[in-house]
């Protein structure tokens, strides 16, 4: 009897699908996600890829555009899209809407004007490179579909549900089931308990997702398919 209970776990074992991993990069500095994410995102499609602090803050001073509170300014899409392009890999936009995102995340009319001419910039040479940008509505199954196919989607969501407030950030979408999506975080809130490990392939329903993968007054989406290489 014990024998046959064996057997068929370990036939459940087996029909499990694998879940998809990726390696784990903790951003050194709370504005540096995007980068952190793309890190994450270039290592999973190459094992070459630089891991460490120098490449994470290179990739940062490329990327960013997105001018923060008070602090030092965040990742675009466009400047993601632009940095993994650099260095060898294709990406793809999805976005809620056309031109420049998170500006209502900025006050000052300076900072919003700067951010916008920079990311239409980014825009204009994202789409000189013959990079897609696209204006669309994603479900976590174009995401699951994109990652079967090789991509790895870097996404934009609020910090509410993972470390509370509600600040714009980057993670990582790793894979996903039929219950759960399972997210690589780059921010590890320590007060909150969470380790290196907590925040790897981290779970959350497809329905808590769906509510923290929007920000702002906007709802404002984004997503950006990581492939590679191009030629």
């Amino acid at each position: 009897m014990a024998r046959a209970v064996a057997k068929a776990r370990t036939r459940a074992a087996a029909a499990k699908p694998k879940r998809r991993l990726l390696p784990y990069y903790n951003q050194s500095t709370d504005f540096s996600c995007g980068a952190a994410s793309l890190l994450m995102a270039m290592k999973g499609l190459d094992a070459a890829t630089p891991f460490d602090r120098v490449h994470e803050l290179q990739i940062w001073r490329e990327a960013n555009t997105v001018y923060m509170g008070k602090g030092h300014a965040g990742s675009s899409p466009y400047g993601i899209a632009l940095a993994a392009w650099r260095r060898g890999f294709l990406a793809e936009i999805w976005l809620s809407h056309k031109g420049a995102i998170l500006l209502d995340y900025q006050r000052k009319p300076e900072w919003r004007k700067a951010g916008k001419l920079m990311q239409d910039a980014d825009a204009a040479a994202v789409a000189e490179l013959g990079l897609p940008i696209e204006i669309r509505k994603w479900t976590v199954a174009d995401l699951a579909k994109a990652r079967a196919g090789g991509a790895v989607p870097i996404v934009l969501v609020t910090t509410r549900a993972f470390h509370g407030g509600n600040t714009p950030h980057w993670l990582v979408f790793a894979d996903s089931d039929d219950g759960n999506v399972y997210l690589n975080d780059p921010w590890i809130s320590r007060d909150k308990g969470q380790t290196a490990k907590f925040q790897t392939g981290r779970a959350a329903t497809h329905a808590a997702f769906a509510k923290m993968a929007k920000w702002g007054p906007r709802q404002e989406q984004a997503v950006v398919l990581i492939r590679g290489p191009h030629v």
